[in-house]
């Protein structure tokens, strides 16, 4: 199987990828992934997966979950 090259990140996330490309390429394949799984499943609960890939301080990639509407109602919630 392929594999996306990751490198781990000093923000203390698992797997950061160099560039947006780099992240958007393994979103993808994440997402295909979950796919699968959700179809080998009978009748079982609906499988998370990532949704978008962000930028964090230190310059690499990350997949996140959360999605971006989301991640801004938390923001501004805190921003206060």
């Amino acid at each position: 199987m392929k594999t996306v090259d990751f490198r781990p990140c000093e923000c203390g996330i698992k797997r950061g990828f160099l560039d947006r490309r780099a992240a958007g390429k393994a979103l993808g394949r994440a997402q295909a992934k979950r796919d699968r799984q959700a179809q080998r499943m009978d009748g079982g609960h609906p499988i998370l997966r990532e949704n978008r890939a962000y930028e964090c301080d230190y310059g690499m990639w990350h997949l996140t979950k959360q999605s971006r509407r989301a991640y801004e109602e938390h923001a501004a919630r805190h921003a206060a």
